[in-house]
């Protein structure tokens, strides 16, 4: 299980987060969803061991994956996909290369030719599950588009071979045709492999096709949570309720590709 325990999060002593208790099991989806401004990123930067004391943030409380407390840095058993995957590729080297990093941190950063191939082989099996061609590989990332650099960074995720994955807003940006490709992906991937996943986002129609359970934060405190189809049938929080009036009533009729494609 993915724990947060008693989380409180302090910025030149302003409160950014209350009290947040939230738990997700290893292989469900589960998602955070909230507005603008409400804690989401802190909390995910937090899970990540990306918030510094040394910028003026100050928290408390615990996080733990199966029982474990993880300490606040980098975690190897949780693997992030960032909202913006143009920043989270080098500008140096193909994408061929720069998916190599997960292989060349665990052999501490030498790979022989042999094992160059090995890993390559795996890497085209992968391009050809999430339908990304070959030939990609061999492009920087200032060649591809949005959503192809999406993909490919959830895919260097998974080749960590990773316990859990957080994803902050991973198809926020992107046109709804790949929004609706990449979570066909990404719920294949958990039902087949039952790799539980905890999704960041604003988008209810994209957390209501993919999550198990949601939560909601609002004013940087977690304002209701529960199974997904519960919830959104008694929403109780007026976050929620509010999200789900804008959901009925968007421009033109028009739902979400995650909805459409449920």
């Amino acid at each position: 299980m993915f724990a947060l325990k008693n989380i409180s999060v302090r910025v030149s002593g302003r409160s950014l987060l209350q009290n947040i208790n939230l738990s997700a099991e290893p292989k469900e989806i589960t998602g955070l969803i909230g507005k603008s401004g409400s804690g989401k990123s802190t909390l995910f930067r937090l899970a990540l061991g990306l918030l510094k004391k040394e910028d003026g943030y100050d928290w408390e409380g615990s996080i733990s994956w199966k029982g474990e407390i993880l300490s606040i840095k980098h975690n190897p058993k949780l693997q992030p996909v960032f909202q913006d995957p143009l920043a989270s590729f080098s500008h140096i080297g193909t994408m061929r290369e720069l998916l190599l990093e997960p292989t060349r941190i665990r052999n501490q950063f030498f790979l022989n030719k042999q094992q160059k191939s090995i890993e390559w082989e795996r890497i085209e099996s992968f391009c050809e599950r999430f339908d990304l061609p070959k030939e990609l590989l061999d492009k920087t990332k200032q060649e591809l588009s949005g959503g192809q650099l999406q993909r490919f960074a959830i895919l260097r995720a998974l080749l960590t071979a990773p316990e859990y994955l957080l994803l902050d807003e991973p198809v926020t940006a992107l046109d709804v045709l790949v929004q609706k490709k990449i979570a066909e992906e990404l719920k294949e991937i958990n039902t087949k492999e039952n790799l539980g996943m905890f999704f960041v986002s604003h988008d209810l129609g994209f957390l209501s096709y993919m999550c198990d359970k949601i939560f909601v934060l609002d004013g940087g405190e977690i304002v209701e949570f529960g199974p997904t189809k519960e919830i959104l049938s008694n929403p109780k929080s007026k976050l929620l309720q509010s999200l789900l009036v804008a959901r009925n009533h968007s421009f033109a009729g028009a739902a979400s590709s995650s909805e459409s494609s449920n």
